[in-house]
């Protein structure tokens, strides 16, 4: 390795280049890069600024970050990548060489964990400090990770990260709020499965029992008066209801609770489950040994749109059905 590049950071991965690296340096604009990530973008980082005298390291309207690699203004003082002062160069120290993403900055995008648009994952290594070859689980990597991922790897790599180092993920909204069609989106039908049950006998219940709840609500109220708080009803119907009438009248309130306790439960243990299970299939493939990798971690992971469509819908048409009938 050339010893100009001692020190400096692929604008690519963000991973500081070693003496053992293969590097790939731009005949045109002289940027350097591994080439691995060179071989994955299929053309130079720099590649748009070609044909306007850019020059790396030596142009004067950039700033590189020794850090990122990210390029900034000529007069900053903070990178608007990771946030660090452009002055600042721990490189050298390689227990530092893998940093974390800026808490409240950073020009990643923070991603949903629910989507269905693509994004360019060229920058996930860079922005949050990820190496492609950093283990997320025990003999698995981040580059087989985003493989397996696809859909908004963005959002779920410093997730697996943040497992792997801390073993604390963060809550997933789309797994609540979409509980049981976010897991089989995801491909993680058992899971997916069991908070369907829950959550179609919840609303079953309710279905069932929501009418015997209005009229008795309404008679207690008629009993108590109009101006009857919802306490007061509820005190009166456990001390004057039968078993069953009781039984009736509470139903539906404890099918709405175990609902939305559900939900809760399932965006905590959402991310997990998917880290998990990402690591048991890649390493399963592994054992394969397929002839093309990263063609089997595709096809075995990724997403099922159509699935979680029929659930979706599912949920809305039997909702419809409640209220008509």
């Amino acid at each position: 390795m050339f010893l100009d590049f001692k020190d400096k950071r692929c604008q690519v991965c963000g991973v500081p280049f070693d003496d053992n690296d293969d590097i790939v340096v731009c005949p045109e604009c002289g940027t350097p890069q591994h080439r691995s990530c060179y071989e994955r973008l299929g053309k130079c980082v720099n590649s748009d600024k070609h044909g306007e005298d850019f020059c790396w390291g030596e142009n004067s309207d950039v700033s590189i970050c020794t850090h990122c690699g990210a390029e900034n203004p000529k007069d900053a003082m903070f990178c608007v990548s990771c946030a660090r002062p452009l002055g600042d160069d721990d490189s050298k120290d390689n227990t530092q060489s893998q940093r974390t993403a800026p808490p409240f900055g950073g020009t990643a995008p923070q991603g949903v964990p629910f989507g269905f648009g693509g994004f360019d994952t060229s920058n996930i290594y860079a922005n949050y400090g990820i190496s492609m070859d950093e283990e997320l689980s025990p003999g698995v990597t981040a580059q087989e990770c985003e493989s397996y991922v696809k859909t908004n790897a963005f959002y779920y790599l410093p997730v697996f990260k943040n497992f792997k180092r801390f073993g604390k993920g963060r809550f997933n909204l789309s797994s609540a709020l979409f509980t049981g069609a976010w897991y089989l989106y995801r491909k993680l039908y058992a899971a997916g499965a069991v908070f369907i049950a829950i959550i179609a006998a919840c609303l079953t219940t309710e279905a069932f029992f929501i009418n015997d709840f209005l009229r008795t609500y309404s008679d207690i109220q008629q009993t108590l008066g109009t101006a009857a708080t919802s306490v007061q009803i509820v005190d009166y119907a456990f001390n004057n209801l039968s078993a069953l009438e009781l039984w009736k009248f509470i139903l539906p309130c404890l099918a709405n609770l175990v609902m939305f306790v559900t939900m809760f439960v399932s965006g905590l243990v959402g991310n997990r489950i998917y880290y998990k299970h990402t690591a048991k299939h890649i390493k399963k493939i592994k054992d394969a040994k397929p002839v093309n990798l990263k063609e089997a971690l595709a096809n075995a992971g990724g997403v099922n749109t159509i699935a979680a469509v029929v659930v979706m819908v599912c949920y809305f048409a039997f909702n419809f059905i409640i209220q008509i009938v």
